[in-house]
């Protein structure tokens, strides 16, 4: 319970005359609907801006969802033999599976991969050549660190 009003006694009544309150301020009907309708509509508004971008954001998470699940898919599905579908279906995750030879034509192995990696190295060896002949001709001022 709360302690004693000044002016008041334990219980709450004046100690002293009539207990008056105060009377707040009174504004008139068409003020209030003034202020208050175009407020509403600018929380509407704002709220549905909100909304959209929420949807938006949806939409687009949506989507990149679907394209992973349409690779994931595309990836477990390859065209392999019965006998070599129930080896990938099989495996444990991380373990290598060996296919057919019949099903692992056309497709790379680690070696081929080997070499078009040296294969890649070699060409951005030539285009950062390519670049740095061609930044020291037209800017032969710059001093190129050499990495």
């Amino acid at each position: 319970m709360l302690g004693p009003i000044k002016g008041h006694e334990e219980h709450g009544y004046p100690l002293e005359g009539v207990d008056e309150v105060p009377k707040s301020p009174r504004f008139p009907l068409c003020t209030l609907r003034v202020e208050t309708i175009p407020r509403l509509i600018q929380l509407l508004q704002d709220a549905n801006r909100r909304e959209d971008g929420a949807n938006q954001a949806w939409e687009d998470i949506h989507r990149k969802y679907l394209r992973l699940e349409q690779e994931n898919v595309a990836l477990k599905c390859r065209e392999y033999c019965e006998t070599c579908q129930k080896k990938a279906d099989t495996t444990s995750e991380g373990l290598t599976v060996e296919f057919c030879h019949k099903c692992s034509e056309n497709r790379q192995t680690i070696q081929s991969l080997k070499l078009e990696l040296v294969k890649k190295d070699k060409e951005i060896r030539y285009w950062q050549d390519c670049y740095k002949t061609a930044l020291g001709e037209h800017f032969p001022d710059t001093t190129l660190s050499q990495s």
